[in-house]
């Protein structure tokens, strides 16, 4: 056996278990971070249509399924934060777009935890924020501020119920904060990845 072999031949003997260990980690990192970090199994919709969407949450207790439908009634200027009454100041380049949502749903479904964003027509994507240094709304763009219905059991000891009695139906106008210039081709609404509501603004 040459000098070279002698001198690595554990590392060599290493080197197959090294790779599947590696291999193994990867996969697992495939799911954490690919599939469940952007939603891609969508329900597609036009604007002013109703579509209904069904999934699961999980709490403290396990699964918690759930059954919504929503439309995109429209797409405006926005003169006030979501669930705020003073108008917004917003920095230079900056414009604030209001998404005119329905939703419909049972009163004792927790749908605070949902996520909306809009799209571009080149598929950038601006989130809506309920604090950020130029605005401060209501912390779930998809649940009436004053009326959000129960929340998911996620910390031993806390109330999970937030108010009056959901309605059955109800709107909801969240704002987005976006460049000066960028048009909304297309409105994301999710309560986790991978799925969700792909509404079409035009």
């Amino acid at each position: 056996m040459t000098g070279w072999w002698r001198r690595n031949r554990w590392g060599l003997v290493a080197l197959p278990v090294s790779v599947a260990a590696a291999l193994a980690a990867a996969s697992y990192r495939v799911e954490d971070h690919w599939w469940l970090e952007r939603p891609r199994d969508l329900v597609h919709a036009d604007a002013g249509e109703w579509v209904a969407f069904e999934g699961s949450q999980y709490d403290r207790g396990g699964d918690v399924p759930f059954a919504v439908r929503a439309r995109l009634t429209g797409l405006r200027p926005a003169e006030v934060p979501f669930g705020a009454e003073d108008e917004l100041t917003l920095p230079d380049g900056v414009h604030a777009v209001a998404v005119d949502l329905e939703l419909a749903a049972e009163p004792d479904v927790p749908l605070t935890g949902c996520e909306l964003r809009v799209r571009d027509a080149e598929g950038t994507e601006y989130a809506y924020e309920s604090t950020s240094p130029s605005i401060s709304q209501a912390t779930s763009p998809c649940v009436p501020p004053d009326a959000r219905g129960p929340e998911l059991d996620l910390i031993e000891g806390l109330e999970t119920d937030t108010g009056p009695r959901r309605p059955d139906e109800w709107q909801v106008s969240p704002v987005v904060l976006l460049p000066d210039g960028v048009e909304v081709t297309e409105v994301l609404l999710t309560w986790g990845p991978p799925r969700g509501i792909l509404f079409s603004a035009s």
